[in-house]
């Protein structure tokens, strides 16, 4: 591909961010996510202008601008969480839909990527991996609009959020797994995975130490203080990267968890900052899904749209509702709530980045099939966003459980 010039690569800057805001702003007059119209445009957007892909504007430094964005809006989801408490019984059913209902999700995509869409199983294992992802970016939105009761919010918030990075570095330990080829991989990507979160923890305890250096320097002045949440967040989620991949996430969601507890204790407050921080936030969320939805190729999309609709079908229809059975057993939820937890799997942008970057990378090692990997992932993820988007609001009026006295503002980062 001819290599652009400045001022094309100034113009396709100026289109991302132009269509991304727009989408944002349109979006709440139509009472839809804005997620439902990103996907949508930024996929139209790379039919009409491939040559503005942001892969080949930025070279190897797409993916890292990718990883280090994601892990400031994991940041962000982690501090969102402090505000979300959950009762006793609600930590259990966090529990049960992250560690049995993810394993359940993983399995049944697996195969169905296996034998309804062809792939290798080492493939197979991989995309069903990018689709335990869910994550606040996606659910976020659609409850904002919804305004389901606060039990409900916190539980599928919780879940999402837990498992951005989660599912991120599952993938990543398979991918690593499938590259290897000797008889103790199985035991390295068991080592990959304990190194991975031993360096998130260490790599978060560093960043949190620097933003409580850096917070106490700045004192009170809010313009600083979100310069020091954003680079205390990039420093440490960057060295976290260059020791093992993706762990910059899970160190990003630990230090938002902990990060209002740290600064409480010393007598700070980050709500100054908040604004500034959500508008980032809010930004990159739009600038991501434009780029990423461009990358996909249209004809293998065409190809997979039919197959990758009924994996889609039975995630929807079948394996989520069993997964909140088995979430929800005893916890004395009632049964139109859990019928809208039931309605409330959204794939999100993490999922897309992690499909990005480990096919490219599949794709770089001449792998059959990983082309594929990255447009089936991005089907479930428009599929799910649109539909969940579009219908969670008539469901939840049907069902009536919207608390329509809550009139809090969503959160800048979530719209």
């Amino acid at each position: 591909m001819t290599q652009l010039s400045t001022q094309e690569i100034m113009l396709a800057v100026a289109l991302v961010f132009g269509l991304s805001t727009t989408c944002q702003i349109i979006a709440p007059h139509l009472r839809i996510p804005g997620l439902v119209l990103l996907l949508p445009v930024g996929f139209i957007f790379g039919l009409v202008a491939p040559q503005f892909q942001f892969d080949t504007i930025l070279g190897s430094s797409f993916e890292v601008a990718v990883d280090l964005m994601v892990a400031v809006i994991l940041f962000q989801g982690g501090m969102e969480l402090t505000t979300i408490p959950l009762r006793g019984k609600d930590k259990n059913v966090v529990r049960r839909l992250v560690w049995i209902g993810a394993p359940i999700t993983w399995i049944v995509a697996s195969l169905a990527a296996h034998y309804i869409l062809g792939f290798e199983w080492g493939l197979a294992f991989i995309l069903g991996a990018f689709l335990i992802v869910s994550g606040p970016t996606v659910v976020g939105p659609i409850l904002d609009v919804v305004k389901p009761d606060a039990r409900v919010r916190g539980i599928l918030t919780w879940e999402g959020t837990l498992l951005d990075p989660l599912g991120a570095i599952f993938a990543v330990v398979l991918f690593q797994i499938f590259k290897a080829s000797s008889q103790s991989s199985f035991i390295s990507g068991i080592e990959y995975f304990l190194a991975g979160l031993l360096t998130a923890t260490l790599a978060a305890v560093f960043g949190v130490f620097l933003f409580i250096v850096g917070g106490r320097l700045v004192r009170k002045n809010a313009m600083l203080g979100t310069q020091v949440l954003l680079g205390s967040v990039l420093v440490a989620a960057g060295l976290a990267n260059t020791v093992t991949d993706d762990s910059g996430l899970m160190t990003a969601l630990l230090m938002g968890v902990t990060a209002p507890k740290i600064a409480a204790k010393f007598g700070s407050t980050l709500d100054p900052s908040k604004p500034f921080f959500n508008t980032i936030v809010s930004v990159g969320i739009g600038v991501l899904f434009i780029t990423i939805a461009a990358l996909v190729p249209s004809p293998i999309f065409i190809s997979l749209l039919a197959p990758t609709l009924l994996i889609a079908v039975l995630l929807v229809f079948i394996v989520r509702p069993i997964v909140v059975a088995i979430g929800t057993a005893g916890a004395g939820i009632d049964r139109n709530d859990r019928i809208f937890m039931s309605w409330m799997y959204p794939r999100g942008i993490v999922a897309a980045a992690a499909a990005s970057s480990v096919g490219t990378a599949l794709i770089a090692l001449k792998i059959p099939g990983a082309e594929k990997l990255l447009p089936a992932a991005f089907i479930i993820i428009m599929v799910t966003v649109t539909l969940y988007g579009l219908t969670a609001t008539p469901l939840a009026n049907f069902l009536k459980i919207r608390n329509t006295s809550d009139e809090s503002s969503p959160s800048p980062a979530q719209q």
